[in-house]
């Protein structure tokens, strides 16, 4: 069930970049230096000449690339494996359609022209370009939501509740918290299953959404400011933690929540590179990054 796509998977984690390619383009002093040593890596030269089209600037070129990057390696997985695996395989990657999704509710609520809104926003995984378009089209919130749940990420009755909340005049903050409850809800739902593929992808599901909550909970008693580094922490410790661990046990789902944790966690440091080159960042804030390592897997996340 996981032999193809797992030999795939290992190729492509091997072209991920390591500790020492990182430092470098930490120390590449600015955007555009970062941008060439981008290119001298043949997973982001094609991507970057895909961005080279929109004229942007350096750090908004890299930041493009950056989520086209998550698009391409986590969409690709869903080619991969299939039924039942590639169930699991959506539990794992559904977060970052969920992120497209907001970002288009975003752009419609800022009021941005329909055709701008799908050509600003990157694919994700389950959505790709096309159905961001017709997101970005959608004459309304409930008629984004129908397509969302059309995809997978949310239920029909779900879709139905957010878009009353949104219709009630509940404020954009409220209804985002409603989205990202209903597609948890959807993503356990295809891991609610006895094999121990399905435990472990529950398991790995459950441990996002626990940092998750304790972020929220510490930045509602001692605010975001002093929240952010510890879910930084939690995070990285968390990804690399499931990154690591794929590396010693390659066979069954395993590596598949492995690279998907190496993935995101490249996407993170990356972010945290460019904000030091272009966003003022110090490098102390910047090797804050770089250095937190695996920590104990909390019970139940064993892959």
């Amino acid at each position: 069930m996981f032999d193809y796509g797992n030999a795939r998977v290992a190729a492509a984690r091997s072209r991920l970049l390591g500790r020492d390619d990182l430092t470098r383009l930490r120390d590449a002093g600015s955007p555009a230096a970062m941008l060439m040593l981008l290119e001298r890596f043949e997973d982001w030269r094609s991507l970057l000449g895909d961005v080279a089209s929109l004229a942007e600037p350096p750090a908004q070129a890299i930041e493009a690339a950056i989520e086209r990057f998550r698009a391409r390696r986590l969409g690709a997985l869903l080619r991969w494996y299939s039924p039942p695996a590639v169930g699991l395989v959506e539990a794992l990657v559904v977060p970052l359609d969920v992120e497209r999704l907001l970002a288009i509710l975003r752009r419609r609520r800022a009021g941005q022209p329909s055709d701008r809104i799908g050509a600003a926003t990157a694919p994700g995984a389950l959505l790709d370009a096309e159905a961001i378009g017709c997101l970005g089209r959608a004459s309304s919130i409930g008629d984004a939501l129908d397509r969302a749940c059309a995809a997978g990420l949310l239920t029909r009755d779900d879709a139905r509740a957010v878009t009353r909340l949104a219709e009630d005049g509940e404020s954009p903050e409220h209804v985002e918290r409603a989205i990202v409850a209903a597609t948890d809800r959807a993503r356990l739902a295809r891991v609610d299953g006895r094999s121990e593929a399905a435990r472990i992808v529950r398991g790995a599901v459950e441990a996002e959404l626990a940092v998750r909550t304790a972020a929220v909970g510490e930045a509602q008693e001692a605010g975001a400011g002093i929240a952010a580094p510890g879910e930084r922490d939690a995070t990285l410790r968390r990804l690399d933690g499931l990154a690591a661990h794929a590396r010693r046990n390659p066979l069954g789902v395993g590596a598949v929540v492995g690279y998907v944790a190496a993935v995101e966690a490249q996407a993170i440091r990356l972010r945290a590179i460019l904000a030091g080159s272009a966003g003022g960042w110090s490098p102390d804030l910047v090797g804050e990054y770089l250095h937190v390592g695996p920590g104990r897997r909390p019970a139940g996340q064993a892959v």
